[in-house]
């Protein structure tokens, strides 16, 4: 008996469906376990040869792929613990570098070698009659200092870590430089903790009111110190070399 042509197609389907065993259903598996860890391109010829492979090679075959995903798996995980470590060195060396920029500008400052600006107050002192001591500038300048004053110049010179008030017969000498009144005592910091500082009762300012002389004090959202120190060459002080004994 002779099939027409749509049996022949059923028959034809039936067939494929039968060549769908265990065994490609293992060999289906096995190559998108393989698509996981890599792309490979499978020709034909290989479809082929892995048809022809026993169950137990299949097996064997299939676990060698995973050991190779655990050992590429592992692998991802080492690099992506070295790009870790890459970036946070990345970010260790600027954040040093930032800290290195910022200890820069705060030597700076406090060398007093940079003109600098701020908020703080001004300090007028009057004394047209030459009352006021150097050592009355001197407490002035302390309290100032203990007050949190970050930079400091009296008249037009920067006041420094070794910076000195000398009494001289015909007046006041600073850092070399005579100064005369009245005295404009420029300070950056705190505007209040400043003015706080100077006007509590007893204080300097009121120390120099009672010699004769007058003051006044103002405070600023923003003051400028123009004027900078010459820094000295060191002549006998030596930076300590690390592993030094002596």
């Amino acid at each position: 008996m002779s099939l027409t042509h749509p049996e022949k197609r059923g028959k034809l389907r039936e067939l494929v469906r039968a060549r769908v065993s265990r065994t490609q259903l293992v060999v289906a598996l096995l190559c998108a376990l393989v698509g996981f860890s890599a792309v490979v391109q499978i020709r034909q010829d290989d479809a082929d040869a892995l048809d022809g492979l026993r169950q137990a090679d299949l097996v064997r075959l299939l676990d060698e792929v995973g050991t190779r995903i655990d050992e590429l798996s592992t692998e991802r995980d080492s690099l992506q613990v070295d790009l870790q470590e890459l970036r946070s060195g990345v970010t260790s060396l600027e954040a040093a570098r930032a800290a290195a920029e910022e200890q820069v500008i705060v030597r700076s400052v406090q060398a007093a070698v940079v003109p600098v600006h701020g908020p703080g107050i001004v300090v007028q002192v009057e004394d047209p009659d030459a009352v006021v001591r150097a050592q009355a500038l001197v407490t002035l300048i302390e309290e100032l200092r203990n007050a949190g004053a970050e930079a400091i110049e009296l008249n037009s010179v920067r006041i420094g870590t070794s910076s000195w008030v000398a009494q001289r017969d015909d007046g006041l000498e600073m850092d070399g430089l005579a100064v005369v009144p009245p005295f404009r005592i420029t300070a950056i910091g705190s505007p209040d903790n400043l003015r706080v500082a100077l006007e509590m009762p007893g204080g300097v300012l009121a120390a120099i009111r009672a010699t004769g002389a007058t003051t006044t004090v103002e405070t600023a959202e923003d003051v400028r110190i123009e004027s900078v120190r010459t820094v000295e060459e060191l002549r006998y002080a030596e930076v300590v070399e690390s592993g030094d004994s002596g």
